[in-house]
């Protein structure tokens, strides 16, 4: 697996545990305040990782 995919994959795989982890304590506790701040952390990790493999890609072809 290339580098710049792999940070991609892994925050991927965390923001949609995160993003999971908020829809099924969102469920279970009725709490939003706690399941948004999952769900915005898991939207940041995955884009972070999109983030980083743009950047990658970029200082590659220079």
């Amino acid at each position: 697996m290339k580098e710049q995919n792999q940070m991609l994959w892994i925050l991927g795989v965390i923001g949609l545990c995160n993003l999971i982890a908020s829809i099924i304590l969102y469920i279970s506790i009725q709490n939003p305040m706690i399941s948004g701040l999952l769900f915005v952390s898991g939207l940041l990790l995955i884009t972070g990782g999109i983030v980083d493999r743009r950047e990658r890609k970029k200082k590659k072809k220079d």
